[in-house]
């Protein structure tokens, strides 16, 4: 049997296996909401994540059109 078979049967085997149970993970509402503090400070970040490499280009602009 070939290597690349004998791989995938044993990968597709041990996904097929149930392992043990995961524990510590919880389903459903959070225990504790969130205030509007942390809600403001996640919001943030995520513009700032998405918008500020945006930004660096923009305010960059003429560099790139320099070229060298």
């Amino acid at each position: 049997m070939p290597l690349a078979a004998r791989f995938a049967r044993s990968v597709l085997r041990s996904a097929a296996r149930p392992g043990p149970t995961r524990r510590g993970l919880i389903s459903g509402p959070p225990q504790e909401p969130l205030g509007p503090a942390e809600s403001v400070v996640a919001l943030v970040a995520m513009a700032v994540t998405c918008l500020g490499p945006a930004a660096w280009v923009l305010s960059h602009l003429e560099d790139y059109k320099k070229g060298e």
